[in-house]
């Protein structure tokens, strides 16, 4: 095509193109088919007049775009110009499920233009980035076959038949062909590689860098060649000696986990025990820093297990006692030593003596060092009760404080000790902790605590993120939670608020000289949720600076619940962000990393491809599927769209096909950053300070139910047209015996609520397939529960009500002061059903209205009990606001964070900042009096 004919053909699209923008599509096909009827009769324009066509809103139109869009795609001789296929890609894309047909597209132009490099390549990406690895297998194959003089599609290939190999969603006899071929072509390259070096750029097809060695590994690895592996890395040309490993760290772990999977004992015994070979000189000091890794330890120690030699394992303790006399610093050659003298005590071979005296040892060579704890403690477990007592009283705290006044160390061998007893002595045996055990506990954590050498305290606060004596303050918050006398029958529910209470001035105390302590803030923004106190849940966790994948393995600790908790903004705090303050922006931050997440794995993928870092990959590839499908992304989207059912602001139906979304889920929420002293066998401590059961897909499906629910409701209210072809689940599909595994009792009974409403909205909708007797019955129990809430919700003469009795917080017995999170959640679910009922009743009493109708008398009935339900828990929102403002409760709560016995109560009085203790107390009130405004704000 000439310059002149070019230019012609770029304005007459870029008309085309105006119109589309412009969303004048009538004028956009009249262009198309002008050009057409002068002779222009292209592929090109066929396929643009297609995608128009299936962009119409009408069904006639969009029918006739989809038909002439693939009727393109399958005619013969196949379309090979490129801007025709990228427009007939997108149409199918739009379309959805043609996943065949685009494969079949890209395939038949690859074929017909061998070539074409540009082609072969658009195939290629398409498929790549579309997660198509078997059509990417097959572009890769086209490139290396019809390029060969390009090695890395040589390589492609490679990668990509592993890739489906490796696809939970590829069938046995396709990860056994494609395994196989991989594992071929890669085998290939290996026994391509020369011996001389010098040689090795001019053989295009051989490995020539360790990651492609690393690819070639991990295909092993895959089909259990873990024999072949050793004997790779043991090679002349590709071993770790080789010019392309050159003793690399990360291929001598590959050998050491290709020893161990493969079963080579005596083989991984003696090439551990070389790698730990004792320095003789300082040189070899050097290179055994490298080597001292529990990776080799590990494999020294396994080994010696199951060989099970009692010569050769005389032998390795003498040499592991040799090994720790000439580098005494070395934990991993101590903890080898313990795990084999665990392993003998736990087989018989060796009394408990012998492991109290290890341990002993242990302890004194590492108690300086936090860790100290942590190690021993898997060791301790299988020791009898008396054996504990007598290790806990040798390492007592008792015996004195060592070292330098000013070392910031001297109270770790402390800390460790106090760990031990708390874990050994309160913990496994918790019905001894009674009430003067535990509080001459917090004591000594206490005071300790405050001896500590700490930094000066600054206006602008300690930047030191944490110091050693800032576990001292965990420690007594804990405990005070844990053995407050609510954990009867091991129900972490009936934590009494007033431990919790206590706990945050702990920890506030803390976090004047800590600032940033992890530890203290996450635990910290639990305990605020668990007293109601969202919005200052909300300003606590942004000091934590979550950012990107915390979101998706931190965050879910402020938002598990947060929607029917807090969901409201508070006022706006001077200095802070908007999402520190207002919770549909915490969200909605949170969302936007999933999203950027997505931009960013795609970008990084492909650019890892063409730089051959296959291994990065691959984990990119996997770090992209568990984000899409990540439990905490659905549970954010279908929560978000609640705070603004809730609350208002912002339209959320962006979110809406995220919220329905029906993929298998990932979960990669951790809690590791909570500290835990708990017996082995024990729950955690973060999960005995949850609020309530942790969600999973079970609570997922239910809140796509009322999520389902109330998209339908809105749009049969705006009289918009709505599809009545939908299922309905059965509760059993929802709710199965182990549903309080995942829910709370106020959530299983708001979905069975629901399922009996989306019963009701499906008669609405106009479907012909509702039974009226179930709908009849529905209604039934949808009276019956707005009874009981009118009930439940009821004050009496002392303004109290059944709601308030289980779940308020009670500073005194008797008298609700204040809500709990329990409370809070009840209310807004309440609430949020009361809005579903609200919305039926506008539906059915609308006139003019074309949807099903109820009986009239039903209607009227329903009105009433909805206003009573609504009026009662507002009523009783307001009474409990009030108990909030009487006089004296600031006062209260300073005395309760104070109370306890004699002991407890001086070094509290010693130990917390009276005036930041009153403010913190203040700002709880507050907080409270902000949950229940946004209760209150609430509206019909």
């Amino acid at each position: 095509m000439s310059a002149t004919n070019d230019a012609v053909f770029h304005r007459r699209n870029k008309q085309i193109q105006d119109a589309i923008d412009g969303q004048n599509l009538k004028q956009a096909l009249q262009l198309i088919e002008k050009r057409m009827k002068k002779g222009e009769d292209s592929r090109f324009l066929k396929a643009w007049k297609a995608e128009i066509l299936y962009r119409h809103a009408d069904d006639a139109h969009r029918q006739r775009g989809l038909a002439e869009t693939l009727e393109l795609c399958k005619l013969e001789p196949p379309t090979t110009d490129l801007d025709a296929l990228e427009i007939l890609q997108e149409t199918l894309q739009k379309i959805g499920g043609q996943e065949d047909t685009m494969r079949s597209l890209w395939e038949k132009a690859a074929k017909a233009k061998p070539q074409d490099l540009e082609v072969q390549l658009r195939w290629f990406s398409y498929a790549f980035e579309g997660d198509d690895w078997k059509s990417a297998q097959k572009a890769a194959m086209s490139l290396q076959s019809n390029f060969s003089k390009t090695r890395k599609y040589y390589f492609w290939a490679i990668f990509l038949s592993y890739l489906v190999a490796v696809d939970k969603n590829s069938s046995e006899a396709e990860r056994k062909l494609f395994g196989t071929l991989a594992y071929r072509m890669a085998s290939k390259a290996a026994d391509s590689v020369p011996a001389d070096p010098k040689e090795l750029l001019s053989t295009p097809r051989a490995i020539q860098n360790a990651e492609e060695l690393l690819l070639f590994i991990k295909i092993c690895e895959s089909q259990g060649r873990h024999s072949e592996v050793v004997k790779l890395l043991d090679s002349q040309n590709l071993g770790l000696s080789s010019r392309i490993v050159q003793n690399d760290w990360p291929f001598v772990g590959e050998k050491l986990s290709g020893l161990e999977k493969a079963g080579m004992w005596a083989e991984g015994l003696s090439y551990a025990r070389d790698l730990l070979a004792i320095p003789t000189n300082e040189s070899e000091e050097k290179t055994l820093q490298e080597r001292d890794d529990w990776a080799v330890w590990s494999l020294l120690v396994h080994s010696v297990q199951n060989i099970k030699d009692l010569e050769t394992t005389a032998e390795i303790r003498k040499f592991i006692d040799e090994f720790i006399e000439a580098v005494p610093t070395s934990r991993n050659a101590q903890l080898a030593r313990l795990d084999l003298i665990h392993w003998s005590f736990k087989s018989g071979s060796l009394k408990s003596d012998e492991l109290i005296t290890a341990c002993q040892e242990y302890f004194d060579r590492n108690k300086t060092k936090l860790y100290c704890f942590v190690d021993l403690r898997k060791y301790l477990s299988d020791l009898d009760k008396g054996s504990l007592t007598e290790f806990i009283e040798y390492v007592s705290p008792t015996q004195g404080i060592e070292g330098d006044e000013n070392d910031p160390l001297k109270d770790v061998p402390a800390i460790n000790a106090l760990k031990l007893e708390y874990c050994f002595l309160l913990s496994a045996d918790e019905a001894n902790a009674t009430q003067p055990k535990v509080e001459d506990f917090v004591s000594r954590c206490l005071q300790i605590f405050r001896g500590a050498k700490r930094p000066e305290r600054t206006a602008a606060g300690s930047t030191i993120e944490s110091q050693p004596s800032d576990d001292l303050g965990l420690l007594a918050a804990m405990s005070l939670i844990r053995f407050s006398g609510g954990w009867i029958n091991d129900k972490p529910e009936q934590i009494p608020d007033t431990s919790l209470i206590r706990a945050a001035g702990i920890l506030e105390r803390l976090l004047l000289d800590s600032p940033h302590n992890y530890n203290a803030l996450l635990l910290l923004v639990r305990i605020y949720l668990r007293l109601g106190a969202g919005s200052l849940a909300l300003r606590t966790f942004s000091k934590l600076a979550v950012k990107q994948l915390q979101y998706e393995t931190v965050a879910h600790n402020l938002f598990t619940r947060l929607a029917t908790i807090h969901p409201s903004s508070a006022p706006p705090v001077e200095g802070a962000e908007y999402k520190d303050f207002h919770p549909q922006s915490a969200f909605v931050q949170a969302l936007n990393f999933y999203r950027t997440a997505d931009v960013t794995t795609v970008r990084n993928r492909t650019n890892g491809l063409e730089y051959g870092s296959y291994v990065n990959v691959e984990g990119t590839i996997d770090l992209q599927r568990r984000l899409k499908h990540s439990v905490c992304r659905k549970m954010w989207a279908l929560d978000v769209k609640r705070i603004q059912r809730l609350a208002g602001g912002d339209n959320m139906g962006r979110y809406s096909d995220l919220a329905r979304e029906t993929s298998p889920m990932a979960d990669q929420r951790v809690f590791d950053a909570f500290m835990n002293c708990e017996a082995p066998g024990q729950p955690t401590f973060e999960e005995r300070v949850r609020l309530g059961p942790l969600p999973k897909e079970r609570w997922v499906k239910s809140a796509q139910l009322t999520d389902q629910l109330f998209d339908l409701l809105k749009n049969l209210a705006a009289q918009k047209p709505v599809s009545s072809d939908f299922d309905v689940p059965s509760l059993d599909d929802l709710l199965s015996s182990d549903a309080e595994s995942e829910m709370t009792a106020p959530e299983i009974e708001s979905v069975k609520l629901h399922l009996n409403l989306l019963k009701v909205a499906k008669l609405l909708s106009g479907s012909k397939s509702v039974d009226l007797e179930e709908v009849d019955a529905c209604l039934s129990q949808v009276e019956q529960w707005l009874e009981f809430t009118s009930k439940d919700f009821a004050l009496d003469s002392a303004k109290l009500s059944p709601v308030m009795s289980r779940t308020a917080v009670f500073l005194k017995p008797e008298t609700p002061s204040a809500p709990s999170w329990k409370y809070l959640h009840v209310a807004f679910l309440v609430l949020e059903s009361l809005k579903a009922l609200s919305f039926i009743y506008t539906i059915t009493s609308k006139k003019g209205s074309k949807t099903a109708k109820l009986p009239k008398d039903r209607v009227e009935k329903l009105a009433g009990l909805i206003g009573e339900a609504y009026e009662s828990a507002r009523a009783n929102i307001r009474a409990l606001k009030s108990r909030i403002s009487e006089p004296g409760m600031l006062g209260s709560l300073v005395d309760l964070v104070l109370d306890g016995g004699q002991q407890l109560r001086t070094e509290l009085a010693k130990t917390l900042d009276m005036p930041a203790l009153e403010l913190l107390c203040g700002e709880l009130m507050e907080s409270w009096e902000e949950s229940l405004d946004g209760a209150l704000s609430v509206k019909l």
